[in-house]
């Protein structure tokens, strides 16, 4: 029974999603709560069965040889996703059951993503990743386009066209891979990839397979479709796109660069770190410039998709480790700004930052909430994203070029937030109450979350990477005085330069890219990722 644990992660969602499509009313809906009740417990039986050693695999079709069968792979990283996943998933459906309780069909789609995201992090062969990929492409699509209103429409449709493109390279690379090694099963690819790594097709076939993914991932320069959906989607389906819909890409990521192609001679971690600092800069400068809540915060899950990429292309294996708990940590505290800017636009009906006021007094606990969120992405001490950027840095201590960078990230996503904190201050607003205690009960939890990976993150990072992060110091006065350095640096740069908003910053906010060119800058994406393969 425990070995199919696995795909139950995968059914169960499913199964419950089908039940509340067939079976209107507020009776089946209420039962999409039980089913993560039994996610969360088979969760933790598999856990406890694994034991000290989180590494099996599963064959779906007995009787078939593993090479060739359908096949479940689950390590640590895999169980970690998915952990997050049901967390995630769980946390979300209770904030937005109030609104969404009768909308059978939208539960139904957010039910159904969470079984075909969960089969993703755990599928063993690179076709059923494509097929997984290529389903969440068309959920997610469905549920930016929910409202039905002409923005939806048209950013479902921009995310939909430029991500099936970015799948279908994916997909050539995948029949390269099948035609030189006769098999898509990951491990097999991972124990025996260098027998043919260096040959032109494989190589070409890493090209195509990094571009895929790096437009799912949101990287420099093809982020443009993330802040589009972000603006338009639900509430909850922001906080889902960027708490863990791109983590899957990153996790991608991790799974055909740095673990597939780990024997490769061409891997090209230093390029995709340097990939991640533009992503992060351009994230940070987008954001500085919008008057928009959920824009600002949408450019800010670009700029921290960087930060993970600079992380994860690190040599030092502690960077590599913070890059990881940077994902995790940027799903609870980016979550919790969504979640808190969701209420927070709802209670004001507006999303502009110049014209909400006195959140702190009007919505004391929703302000506090979006406190702690804001302290976690600028990298607070006692903070989960302190500990995180703290590990990420590791790298850069001998390189002054890297360090200028972060310091530039740091101090640009600092700057944002005192922008976004305006919103907190000012005299009380009679506000109509806009939420129930299912919503702040998931916020709060969230926001816990925040704080208990910022406080007892040595034995988090034991149990989760099996890794010492005793480095990391809260105490330290160096950090302090950076930190607070940073603080007064962006309250110049705020009060000098981002609230005057001079023309500059008019140009890029306005700034937009067609799907045309959007392609074009696709193109030329996988033209320099081809040139530094086949030409350094």
């Amino acid at each position: 029974m425990m070995h199919l644990i696995p795909v139950f992660f995968v059914f169960i969602p499913i199964i419950g999603a089908l039940i509340v499509y067939l079976f209107k009313g507020r009776f089946p809906a209420y039962l999409l709560f039980l089913c993560q009740a039994v996610l969360i417990g088979l969760y933790v039986s598999y856990l406890l069965a694994l034991g000290s050693n989180p590494n099996i695999s599963l064959v779906v079709f007995g009787g078939w040889d593993e090479l060739f069968a359908i096949s479940f792979h689950n390590d640590r990283l895999s169980l970690t996703f998915v952990g997050l996943t049901i967390f995630m998933w769980t946390m979300l459906l209770l904030y937005t059951f109030k609104t969404n309780q009768d909308e059978n069909k939208f539960l139904f789609f957010l039910m159904f993503l969470q079984g075909i995201f969960l089969g993703l992090i755990q599928t063993n062969d690179l076709f059923n990743l494509f097929v997984f990929l290529e389903l969440m492409t068309v959920l997610i699509t469905i549920l930016i386009a929910y409202k039905k209103t002409g923005p939806s429409f048209r950013a479902g449709i921009y995310y939909l066209l430029l991500n099936t493109i970015g799948a279908m390279f994916f997909l050539i690379g995948i029949i390269m891979i099948y035609y030189v090694y006769g098999t898509i099963n990951i491990q097999y690819l991972i124990e025996n990839m260098h027998l043919y790594a260096d040959e032109k097709l494989i190589r070409l076939a890493y090209v195509m397979m990094l571009s895929g993914i790096s437009v799912k991932a949101a990287f420099f320069p093809l982020f443009t479709w993330l802040p589009m959906a972000h603006g338009v989607a639900q509430t909850s389906i922001s906080a889902l796109l960027s708490g863990l819909v791109v983590k899957g890409a990153l996790y991608m990521y991790i799974r055909i660069n740095l673990n597939m192609f780990s024997s490769a001679p061409y891997q090209m971690t230093e390029v995709f770190f340097y990939i991640g600092a533009l992503t992060a800069l351009t994230g940070v400068i987008f954001a500085l410039t919008q008057k928009d809540l959920k824009q600002i915060l949408a450019y800010h899950t670009v700029s921290q998709i960087g930060i993970m990429m600079m992380g994860l292309s690190s040599v030092a294996e502690l960077s590599y480790v913070g890059g990881l708990l940077h994902i995790l940590n940027h799903a609870l505290f980016k979550s919790l700004l969504f979640l808190g800017a969701g209420l927070v636009i709802h209670a004001y009906q507006t999303k502009k930052v110049y014209e909400i006021r006195g959140v702190l007094k009007s919505m004391p606990l929703t302000a506090i909430l979006l406190i702690v969120g804001m302290l976690s992405i600028s990298g607070a001490p006692f903070f989960n994203g302190f500990v995180s950027k703290t590990l990420v840095k590791y790298d850069f201590k001998g390189d002054l070029f890297k360090m200028l960078i972060f310091t530039l990230i740091n101090i640009g996503t600092i700057t944002s937030f005192i922008k976004f904190s305006q919103i907190l201050f000012g005299h009380r607003v009679d506000i109509e109450k806009r939420h129930d205690i299912k919503q702040m009960i998931s916020m709060v939890i969230i926001g816990l979350g925040c704080l208990a990976i910022g406080l007892f993150y040595i034995p988090i990072g034991e149990f989760i990477f099996d890794k010492n992060l005793s480095y990391v110091n809260h105490l330290d006065p160096r950090q302090w005085i950076d930190y607070l350095t940073y603080v007064m640096i962006g309250m110049i740069f705020y009060r000098y330069v981002i609230a005057k908003d001079f023309k500059p910053l008019k140009w890029i906010r306005e700034f937009k890219i067609t799907f045309e060119n959007a392609n074009y800058m696709f193109i030329l994406y996988m033209v320099m990722i081809s040139f530094f393969m086949f030409f350094r």
